[in-house]
């Protein structure tokens, strides 16, 4: 059994044709616990770190830290997760993610880094000054860790012992405005041949950092930025046109479902003994109508499952019952009563044990799966 959030996508398919991405983890989605607060990427997102930052994982299976979060809102570029990151504020706070190499890249050999950002709906400030430090180790240690400042800069990197590092910047950078649209960082650079990990943030100080004002909304200038996506490519031939792939005309927010597959919703929540869709439902719903409507050729199907509580006429019944009301959530969202069927199954098909709680937490749940017409 698979998760709406466990999906596998599409890989991105350049200019070149296809291209391995280095990157562990490279949109954030494999992690041990769902955030219900700000400040949770730390320990929390497999293959990724932080530094002395409280580092925003927002991910749609939560409630309060999804693509509805503290400074806005913001659908995910690819899958169901992404990182927040302050990049500026007045008093020099800054933000940033370490992630980590499948391999140890290539002495000499050409690569491009590209990863996505867009800015938060409340934020003041745009900047250009993203960048990123490949080092041969994560940036840790006690230089790091016991200070009190966040902001990152060489004179702090050189403190390191045993850290070998390298810092590249944008060869042409803009201004990075959008809070619509995804938009795509791109950093080319030549390997040294000990790069095992990197750190993405502004790395620049509050009087060196080239900034913009967007908003007056706040008294205290900040810039926030929602960052997905990150890959490290290999890259021998011509560069592309930085413009061109820099600011997409339309950003790809909707996931890729496999067909024929059945997921399990992570948020579809019900009262005990009741049928009716709770509000944070809806959220997750919604992007399975974004997916309906934009493909006429997929039906989808909805099932129903409880824990073995209570009697199999009631469980069976009330299966049927929630099944029906995501289904009809659906139509009436706009999508063919022809394409969307809903069945209940009671308790008959438990995925773990009814004698715990946990157990029947697991087998309490809606699942769906699309198909070809």
């Amino acid at each position: 059994m698979r998760t709406l959030y466990t999906v596998c996508f599409a890989i991105f398919i350049g200019a070149f044709g296809a291209a391995q991405n280095l990157v562990k983890n490279s949109s954030f989605e494999d992690y041990k616990h769902c955030p219900e607060d700000i400040g949770r990427f730390t320990n929390n997102v497999v293959d990724w770190s932080t530094l002395q930052g409280t580092t925003d994982y927002l991910n749609s299976c939560s409630r309060t830290v999804g693509f509805f979060n503290h400074n806005g809102k913001q659908i995910a570029r690819s899958g169901f997760a992404y990182a927040g990151i302050f990049t500026y504020s007045n008093k020099g706070y800054r933000e940033y993610i370490q992630g980590s190499l499948n391999e140890k890249l290539e002495k000499d050999k050409k690569y491009i880094v590209t990863f996505y950002v867009s800015l938060a709906d409340y934020a003041t400030l745009a900047i250009s000054d993203f960048s990123i430090v490949f080092s041969n180790k994560p940036i840790a240690g006690s230089t790091i860790t016991n200070s009190k400042k966040t902001l990152v800069t060489h004179k702090t990197l050189s403190k390191i012992n045993g850290l070998v590092y390298d810092h590249y910047m944008q060869p042409d950078p803009i201004f990075y405005k959008s809070k619509q649209i995804w938009m795509q960082v791109y950093i080319p650079f030549t390997a040294k041949g000990y790069e095992t990990n990197f750190t993405i943030g502004n790395f620049a100080s509050n009087s060196r950092t080239q900034k913009m004002k967007v908003s007056e909304a706040n008294e205290k200038d900040f810039s926030y930025y929602y960052i997905d996506d990150v890959s490290v490519e290999a890259k021998d031939r011509e560069l592309p046109p930085l413009y061109a792939e820099t600011v997409p005309q339309k950003a790809d927010a909707t996931p890729k479902i496999e067909r024929n597959k059945v997921y399990t919703f992570k948020n579809v929540l019900f009262e005990f003994n009741k049928a009716d869709l709770l509000t944070a439902s809806e959220e997750e719903i919604n992007v399975l109508t974004t997916i309906l409507r934009n493909n006429n050729k997929l039906s989808i199907e909805i099932y129903g499952h409880t824990d073995a509580v209570g009697s199999k006429e009631r469980n069976l019944e009330l299966s049927n019952q929630r099944a029906k009301a995501v289904a009809s959530y659906l139509i009436d969202s706009g999508i063919d009563e022809n394409r969307v069927k809903w069945i209940g199954y009671g308790s008959s098909k438990p995925v773990a044990d009814n004698t715990t709680e946990e157990g029947r937490t697991q087998n309490r749940r809606v699942e769906f799966k699309m198909l070809e017409n």
